[in-house]
């Protein structure tokens, strides 16, 4: 017993002071794979959603430490960034503009909003749209909030900027990818699996290129991955709230629990 103290504040020290080095960040990973994957076999809605957003929060955590202290993670970024940078033409430049623009915090806010008051318009309630917008809210200030911790200037490389995004780069993917996670599990209440599958299929194609505007422009690897990371555990937190909601609704038009081929969170 004795012998076993000081092996495992050895390992606590380790841990502690090599935070930033491949071997922790792949041992963390994997952990966050495996609990991810718990999360999608276990029983129980409470407990699956609570391994899914631990999942993506522990890989978060990690992410950010390399960022802050330029651990192994943020090796390609450089490269990654150099290599886009050579490849600029006038036709992506206007696209990633477009992309940069458009997945401004702001524009997901009042995305967020807009969509909300359509879904009260076309009879849904209140807190259906108000759990949208209150993920997307949560997804731009948790990234703003991730870009100020992290350090200004730390996201931009300095390539190429076609407009200011300022100090929440983060955000400005979070947010926009939230919108789009929300508005297909809304969309996708009471449809087929198939057209679930499609809804999903086609918010990972939107992000993957949101994704690679901000690449594009010179915004790190990590960054981008860091945006996508509190996106997911924003639309995991979202979703369970929304699933929670619905199973307490009566039977009715506006009981999604209660609609053929409504699926709630897995679990």
């Amino acid at each position: 017993m004795s012998g076993t103290v000081p092996l495992v504040q050895e390992m606590v020290t380790e841990v502690v002071t090599e935070t930033a080095t491949m071997e922790i960040a792949l041992t963390v990973l994997g952990i966050a794979l495996a609990v991810f994957v718990a999360g999608m076999v276990v029983a129980g809605s409470g407990q699956a959603s609570g391994l899914r957003t631990a999942a993506p929060a522990l890989a978060l955590g990690i992410v950010c430490v390399h960022i802050r202290d330029g651990g192994w993670l943020t090796g390609a970024d450089r490269s990654i960034t150099a290599v886009l940078a050579a490849h600029h033409s006038a036709g992506l430049d206007h696209l990633a503009t477009v992309g940069i623009a458009l997945g401004a915090p702001a524009v997901a806010i009042a995305a967020a909003a807009a969509a909300g008051i359509v879904l009260i318009r076309h009879g849904w309630s209140v807190p259906v749209a108000s759990i949208m917008l209150g993920a997307v809210m949560g997804a731009v200030f948790a990234g703003a909030a991730l870009g100020t911790v992290l350090g200004p200037g730390r996201a931009v490389v300095g390539v190429w900027q076609p407009v200011d995004t300022g100090n929440a780069l983060a955000s400005n993917l979070a947010g926009t990818a939230t919108l789009l996670g929300m508005a297909a599990v809304i969309a996708g209440i009471g449809r087929s699996r198939t057209l679930r599958a499609v809804l999903a299929a086609a918010v990972v194609i939107a992000v993957v290129a949101l994704a690679g505007a901000r690449l594009y422009v010179g915004i790190p690897l990590t960054e981008v991955v860091a945006g996508v990371l509190v996106a997911a555990i924003c639309l995991t937190v979202g979703h369970a709230v929304l699933a929670a909601f619905a199973s307490r609704l009566p039977p009715g038009p506006l009981g999604a629990a209660s609609q053929p081929g409504f699926v709630p969170a897995p679990g």
